[in-house]
């Protein structure tokens, strides 16, 4: 049987780059996993940063951070992003095929990279992998424990955020990249909370940051005003804004044979 990555050898003047969007806790892994993409290059942030986190003696369960560990949290973000831009950045002048394992949560920054791989003479594909809210908090909150303290949490606010943005992104990506695009679901299959209160309950609330310092008048006005558009956006989504998502859907095999063909 030829896998995707042999398809890929066979065709180095073309160099590919399949972006993966999801939130945290999708499956993208799991995902990736089922594609026979074994040997292609992988470019994770998320492995920078727990490098770095480990290097300050962090732990990964950056839900339970004390307000120090938060700081030195940023710190190691900021390192991570610095190396693994410029991996990329070394990636793309050697015409490597690669696969950037992310969230695509930011459009604007997502846009700009196919822009410049294009002109770089790279063809390029996302992979989108769609989930549950809870499914994503509940991933994210068990992830620590489950790996032994070998993987990281991270502050479910985060999730619950980049969950929304990336959920937000479907139909711009899926417009941006045409056919160059397939997205699956990987969503709960038992009953699931479809009240955004009862999940905040759940979920964020036993983890909210203690000790923080307290924001100017201004500052709090605009986290308000931020946190309520992306309520509001969130309940649009958990009262069924989310099911032409699901609906669009393909499963796995069909995935893979749509990355094939983007291959050939």
């Amino acid at each position: 049987m030829i896998k995707l990555y042999d398809l890929l050898k066979e065709q180095v003047d073309v160099p590919k780059a399949i972006i993966l969007a999801g939130a945290p806790g999708a499956g993208k892994g799991y995902v990736l996993q089922g594609l026979d993409l074994g040997g292609l290059k992988v470019l994770n942030l998320d492995n920078k940063y727990i490098d770095y986190l480990k290097k300050a003696n962090v732990s990964l369960d950056l839900k339970n951070a004390s307000p120090k560990e938060r700081s030195k949290q940023a710190i190691a973000m900021v390192q991570a992003n610095k190396s693994f831009n410029q991996d990329v950045i070394d990636t793309i002048k050697a015409k490597e095929s690669f696969i950037l394992d992310g969230t695509a949560a930011s459009y604007k920054k997502t846009t700009e990279l196919k822009n410049e791989l294009e002109e770089a003479g790279y063809d390029v594909f996302m992979l989108y992998v769609y989930t549950d809210l809870e499914r994503s908090l509940k991933q994210n909150q068990d992830r620590f424990k489950k790996s032994g303290g070998k993987d990281r949490s991270l502050m479910p606010a985060i999730v619950l955020r980049t969950w929304n943005d990336v959920t937000q992104n479907y139909k711009p990506y899926k417009n941006l990249f045409s056919d160059n695009f397939v997205s699956v679901a990987n969503t709960l299959e038992d009953e699931k909370i479809n009240n955004l209160e009862d999940i905040i309950d759940k979920y964020l609330t036993p983890y909210k940051p203690k000790n923080t310092k307290p924001k100017t008048a201004a500052r709090q006005k605009y986290a308000d005003k931020q946190r309520a558009k992306t309520s509001s956006e969130i309940k649009a989504l958990l009262d069924g804004g989310a099911n032409d998502i699901i609906d669009s859907s393909v499963s796995a095999e069909e995935a893979k044979s749509k990355i094939k063909s983007f291959l050939n």
